[in-house]
């Protein structure tokens, strides 16, 4: 599974499957990481990988709430969902 960055000085943005994240520095240090396709989503971390794992666990639970609630989920988060639950 290939992990993209893009770096700007504070901000970069990864892709990780086919789900776009964006990260930016944290004034304390670590990462906040939101979801584009879904900006309710954000999470955080003390080390980019930490901080991946974290806002992917988050993005489950957005979408599995979501799901449950009968609320839409963007076409291209779908897929995460499906992958994710079929584990």
């Amino acid at each position: 599974m290939a992990v993209q960055k893009a770096f700007t000085p504070s901000k970069f943005k990864v892709t990780k499957g086919s789900v776009d994240y964006e990260f930016e520095s944290a004034e304390e240090g670590g990462y906040v990481v939101r979801v584009p396709l879904y900006p309710s989503c954000v999470s955080e971390g003390d080390t980019f990988e930490e901080a991946l794992a974290n806002i992917q666990d988050a993005l489950l639970g957005c979408l599995a709430a979501a799901r449950d609630l009968n609320l839409p989920i963007p076409s291209q988060l779908e897929r995460f969902l499906q992958q994710t639950t079929e584990i």
